[in-house]
């Protein structure tokens, strides 16, 4: 799974990736004190980390790929040291709240945070995967952290991910205090091999906890 999202990257294959960002986060995400800790999973290069910092939050991203947090930088323009010691070599921001450290999600430990986003990385993983994803989720967050979880719903019989759809009841198994607080068509952003299918739905679902 991981050598398959690094070569997605480095082949530039990124069909997922929003340029603009999220209009789901900025339209659904609560406020939240500033200084809350956010904890972004699998987060490529996603404005969406920018967005959050902006709004006075301390962001935190997890990403597998090298080349995506490099970029992720180069595009925003914004200048950041590494780190490196015992855990997953860190990108820090110089003086912003945001960092990403760079490697396997599964690995990556930290204190509890205030809140989690998470886009790309539940549709990201195959279902035998997802449920170890949940539990590591869960293990990072405070017991009462803010949840903004966004999926997709399609009939994966016509094609199958990643991005992979993800049924609510699924969705609920792992975080039974979420609830759908959204939905939308995403047809005309599809990735190509979705649209090549000739899907007639293709929807993103937003799932919040407050």
């Amino acid at each position: 799974m991981s050598e398959e999202w690094l070569a997605r990257w480095k082949r530039g294959q990124t069909g997922w990736h929003e340029a603009g960002g999220s209009a789901a986060l900025r339209k659904f995400w609560p406020g939240l004190p500033a200084g809350s800790r956010v904890l972004v999973p699998m987060c490529g290069k996603s404005a969406d980390l920018l967005w959050l910092e902006q709004q006075g939050l301390d962001v935190t991203g997890v990403e597998l790929s090298g080349i995506a947090v490099r970029a992720f930088f180069a595009e925003t323009g914004v200048p950041f040291d590494i780190e490196t010691g015992d855990g997953l070599p860190l990108f820090k921001a110089r003086q912003r709240n945001l960092r990403i450290h760079c490697g396997d999600y599964f690995q990556f430990t930290a204190r509890p945070f205030d809140a989690v986003y998470d886009r790309a990385a539940l549709v990201a993983l195959p279902p035998e995967l997802r449920p170890a994803y949940a539990r590591h989720t869960r293990a990072l967050m405070q017991a009462d952290a803010v949840h903004l979880l966004i999926t997709l719903e399609y009939d994966q019989s016509m094609v199958n991910g990643p991005p992979y759809s993800v049924p609510a009841d699924e969705v609920k198994g792992y975080w039974p205090d979420l609830r759908r607080v959204g939905d939308k068509s995403a047809l005309k952003n599809m990735p190509p091999k979705y649209r090549e299918a000739n899907l007639s739905e293709f929807v993103e679902a937003v799932w919040l906890n407050t």
